[in-house]
């Protein structure tokens, strides 16, 4: 009887450490499950915020790009088609050359111009937004105000004094003016400073020594 009742304690301790055994190997399986479903969710939060913090730099490279052509469009209509020609150091109206040095073949790229492409945000040169997108009170600021810059930009033919011909002689006998282009530059970055945005675009005006409107 004593020697029965010994061996029916000792099965039911090997069923305890059996079943303990058991539910610590399932207690692991559900902590793997819940740790890869979080970081999973992890993952996703970073790629959400990674998204919204390129949409606003896009955003802000955008606006600043308009802010840059609404200033070419008004400096044209206030001079009457009369647009200073871009120099090394943006001294007239805050419009740079293409090339540095003496404007000849040669020459490098402006490296003011260059300088403000740059991702860490060092440079000289750029006009800011009107509108300090840093100020804003939720999560669409920026953590610096977009900027933009524009450069003088050669002709379609290669020549550097930017000349290409526009209209045909007319009917009076004046000659056809000469289109002058630029390319202005938007640059924005994120709430975060991690992510720089840069966008581009080309402006064409027909410069003339006489009223347009």
């Amino acid at each position: 009887m004593n020697r029965h009742v010994n061996q029916n304690m000792k099965q039911h301790a090997k069923q305890q450490g059996a079943a303990l055994a058991v539910g610590l190997i399932l207690l692991l399986i559900i902590t793997l499950m819940g740790y890869t479903g979080m970081k999973g969710t992890m993952l996703q939060e970073k790629m959400a915020a990674g998204l919204h913090n390129r949409s606003l730099a896009n955003a802000g490279a955008n606006s600043a790009l308009r802010a840059g052509e609404d200033f070419l469009y008004n400096l044209v209509e206030s001079t009457n088609g009369v647009i200073p020609e871009g120099t090394p150091d943006g001294v007239l109206q805050g419009i740079y050359s293409r090339l540095g040095g003496d404007q000849e073949p040669t020459d490098p790229l402006n490296p003011i111009v260059v300088d403000f492409k740059k991702r860490n945000w060092s440079h000289p040169a750029g006009v800011d937004h009107a509108f300090d997108f840093t100020a804003v009170n939720n999560n669409g600021a920026l953590y610096e105000t977009p900027e933009y810059i524009i450069e003088e930009i050669a002709g379609i033919t290669g020549a550097l004094d930017n000349s290409q011909a526009w209209g045909e002689t007319g009917g009076s006998g004046s000659a056809g003016s000469n289109l002058r282009n630029y390319l202005i530059t938007g640059k924005s970055m994120s709430g975060d400073g991690k992510t720089i945005s840069l966008v581009q675009s080309t402006f064409t005006v027909v410069p003339s020594s006489a009223a347009t409107n």
